[in-house]
């Protein structure tokens, strides 16, 4: 189930981590293949059930609403204060995190006792898939018109002439505006 788990972490990192308008509406896109993910009839009696299932995904509480972590590295939001091993300048630590409880695990044995030193959490593990997330259009657009004008500025050239000398006639029509 752990690698079921995986795959949704996966595939919620990866359907947030696509161009949007604006990172929240990237978030929100990850947000809902989560829930249609989890909410699968096949899944959802093994993690989401409200009375309680074998395991958990997104949550540590029967009952609770299960939630993706989702983290795209705009403004900071990442995971980078969370592995001080990495630099995160190099290597971005951005995608999605789901918690996984294995409730089945959290037993109690006669005359041995509890398999976990918390009975009542029991085990839980941090499911993450690090992706690194497109430019919102914003932000494609923001770089074109910044690139356009350095083009502009320089002194010998020929695009000021064919490109109209101002960056209001300027157009951006590249690939999905990036």
């Amino acid at each position: 189930m752990a690698e079921v788990g995986q795959y949704i972490t996966f595939s919620t990192a990866r359907a947030a981590s696509a161009a949007h308008e604006n990172p929240e509406k990237q978030a929100l896109v990850g947000k809902d293949k989560f829930n249609e993910l989890i909410n699968r009839p096949v899944l959802k009696d093994l993690f989401a059930k409200p009375d309680g299932s074998w395991f958990l995904l997104g949550t540590t509480q029967p009952g609770s609403a299960p939630k993706a972590d989702i983290r795209g590295g705009f403004e900071g939001s990442d995971f980078s204060n969370e592995y001080s091993s990495v630099n995160s300048e190099e290597i971005p630590l951005t995608g999605a995190r789901i918690v996984f409880v294995p409730r089945l695990l959290n037993i109690k044995i006669a005359f041995l006792g509890s398999t976990s030193s918390d009975s009542d959490t029991g085990f839980s593990a941090n499911l993450t898939a690090f992706m690194i997330r497109e430019p919102t259009q914003a932000e494609c657009w923001a770089q074109i018109k910044q690139r356009n004008d350095a083009i502009l500025s320089l002194s010998n050239t020929t695009y000021k002439a064919m490109g109209g000398a101002t960056s209001s006639k300027y157009i951006p029509m590249e690939d999905n505006g990036c």
